[in-house]
């Protein structure tokens, strides 16, 4: 590939991709990519400037970076999705059983990795390097060795070169390594924490890069931002007040909250930044279908339901606001010696 000018063209747009996290809900994101890369008989990652996400949704952006279709990476997540999240191991929604259930992982993560890494293997091979996406892509994790966020990238910019030479199945473990769900990932003698615990929606992720790293201007940069059926999260008043550890952890009460609560902040502010250049590609399911979904809910109907509501939501906007997305040519590359 030809290296990126030093100076972004004029009346160029950056276009990138943020996929939000979810566990087992990126289901929706994946078909609703799949649903764009049917429309356009082309793989989604020909049509941005940068891909990114955050735990699924990193994955999902990762095999977008190798051209996996995204049928593909919906069949897969299915067929392993009872693997990754089996049943038996969910936490019970009986309270006391639930308190049982918690006193049994206060020392081990509630599922093994090992299924999740295998699904990883069968999109993108074992032994496959960030540095051999054939598009740019960055990912976010919590490096708890170093105690900071950070953000694993191809090599768009040629002083990054670090990153290039990690295995792609420990990026994307990394930053699914959700707490409490799985064990932690080990990276080149790091340990990392899912990236969802800073940046579950990596929306400002691509719209730093664009502006900090290849000095786009703002009014040249558009987003498509794509959820995994979040709804807004709230507590009934008779809840009460004394929250402790079991009454947080209850139904990933925790994780529901924080999940929520980003996503929103985040898309207020990129409403405000990039006003009509920002499309959101989301769907709140209603109350009777919010009861069969959960971040680790991994049951054939959840993954009907999720498919029904990505197509639905993505066939309302596919010939109207999604069109501009379609039509773009990117212009940043990954920078090869």
């Amino acid at each position: 590939m030809q290296e990126l000018e030093e100076a972004w063209p004029d009346r160029q747009y950056f276009q990138g991709l943020a996929l939000t996290g979810g566990g087992f809900r990126g289901i929706f994101a994946a078909e609703a990519l799949a649903a764009i890369e049917a429309k356009t008989g082309q793989p989604i990652g020909r049509k941005f400037d940068l891909l990114c996400g955050t735990s699924i949704g990193g994955i999902v952006a990762l095999a977008a970076a190798f051209e996996v279709p995204m049928k593909r990476v919906v069949d897969v997540f299915g067929a392993h999705g009872l693997r990754i999240f089996p049943e038996h191991a969910r936490a019970p929604r009986n309270r006391w059983a639930a308190k049982w259930d918690l006193l049994r992982h206060l020392g081990k993560p509630r599922y093994s990795t090992q299924p999740l890494r295998d699904a990883i293997e069968e999109l993108i091979p074992k032994n496959t390097l960030l540095g051999d996406a054939l598009h740019p892509v960055a990912i976010p994790a919590v490096n708890l060795t170093q105690g900071s966020p950070q953000v694993f990238k191809t090599r768009h910019k040629r002083a990054w070169e670090r990153d290039s030479k990690f295995r792609v199945t420990d990026v994307a473990l990394a930053t699914a390594a959700a707490p409490t769900f799985f064990e932690l990932a080990e990276l080149n003698g790091n340990r990392y924490a899912d990236g969802g615990l800073f940046a579950n929606a990596p929306d400002q992720i691509v719209l730093h890069e664009a502006e900090h790293y290849f000095g786009v201007d703002l009014g040249m940069v558009r987003l498509l931002s794509i959820g995994t059926t979040t709804r807004s999260y709230s507590v009934a008043h008779s809840a009460g007040r004394d929250f402790g550890i079991a009454d947080w952890m209850d139904e990933t009460r925790l994780f529901s909250v924080m999940i929520s609560a980003q996503q929103q902040f985040v898309g207020q502010i990129m409403q405000h930044r990039l006003s009509d250049r920002y499309l959101r590609l989301d769907r709140e399911p209603s109350h009777e279908q919010a009861e069969e979904l959960g971040l680790d809910v991994a049951t054939e109907g959840a993954r009907v339901t999720l498919s029904s509501l990505a197509d639905k939501a993505t066939s309302d906007i596919l010939n109207t606001e999604l069109q501009p997305f379609l039509e773009h040519i990117p212009h940043l590359k990954i920078k090869r010696d």
